[in-house]
């Protein structure tokens, strides 16, 4: 029989100098960063954080780095506005060629096929979006969160967070559900000013205390309960914007159907960790008036 999950002593001093590697890594993107500078930054020998850091995260520090980059990299592409040979230099890559390279091994195309398909996206998704939203019910949910300042892009660095607190879940535990709200329209609200908040749900005898979560940037909260209307994407986050636009524009409007004063909700049904991102499975969930 397994033992319930706690996070409590070790543990949680271990989770919390990951999450200071793990900031560092995020705000240091545009630069060259050694494991040692991460490794010092957690307080570990480099040999001790990197066994550890895969331990925890699921994947190594390359692994992680790239994942990032190249998550920014497919938002940008999707946005239009920066040349390729930019991408790949923001992206690590020495040429334009090693980021063709890599990209297409991540995202099953090119970038210039997939900034492509994006452009193209709009047509395709119409159709499918009318014909694919359910209706669903959703109970209130209790959950771990961690709050987002900023580009919708970048909360990932707050599900990296979570995903270091909670640690790897017991051989047979419950999966874990997770979430992200989002507060603000990207198209009336700065980048900057964007709010948003990663959820997880929250594990089987989880035991810190709120001040503990306080101290480290985190708080209880829930998910809410209410209609939802629910439509499943399989693709890279960095489409699920376009994917809300046809949501709204198409499905609501003829669906004789309200929107209740709720955040825009995204579950995701897989993990960015150990997933290619044309595999991801994310569901957009739009609450509804009763």
């Amino acid at each position: 029989m397994s033992k319930p999950y706690r996070q409590h002593g070790p543990g949680t001093l271990y989770s919390q100098r990951l999450m200071r590697a793990l900031d560092y890594l995020w705000r240091h993107l545009d630069q060259p960063v050694s494991l040692e500078r991460l490794a010092e930054e957690a307080c570990f020998s480099p040999y001790h954080f990197h066994r550890l850091f895969h331990a925890l995260m699921g994947e190594t520090l390359s692994q992680s780095r790239q994942r990032m980059l190249l998550h920014r990299a497919a938002g940008e592409l999707a946005a239009g506005r920066r040349a390729l040979p930019v991408i790949a230099s923001r992206a690590g890559y020495g040429s334009s060629a090693a980021f063709v390279r890599a990209f297409g091994k991540h995202y099953g195309e090119t970038p210039g096929r997939y900034r492509q398909r994006r452009l193209l996206m709009p047509t395709t998704l119409q159709e499918r979006v009318m014909h694919s939203v359910s209706i669903i019910l959703l109970p209130a949910m209790p959950v771990l969160q961690r709050h987002h300042r900023g580009p919708y892009m970048g909360i990932g660095q707050a599900f990296d967070a979570l995903h270091a607190l909670v640690g790897p879940m017991p051989a047979g535990g419950e999966p874990l559900q997770v979430f992200g709200q989002y507060l603000d329209d990207p198209d009336q609200v700065a980048a900057a000013d964007l709010r948003s908040i990663a959820s997880v749900s929250l594990p089987s005898g989880f035991s810190l205390g709120d001040a503990a979560l306080a101290a480290q940037g985190f708080s209880r909260g829930e998910i809410p309960a209410s209609r939802y209307a629910c439509l499943e994407h399989v693709g890279p986050y960095a489409e699920l914007k376009t994917a809300w636009d046809q949501l709204y524009r198409h499905w609501l409007p003829q669906s004789g159907e309200e929107p209740a004063d709720l955040p825009c909700l995204e579950q995701y049904l897989n993990s960015p960790y150990n997933t290619p991102p044309t595999q991801l499975r994310s569901r957009l969930l739009l609450a509804l008036q009763d």
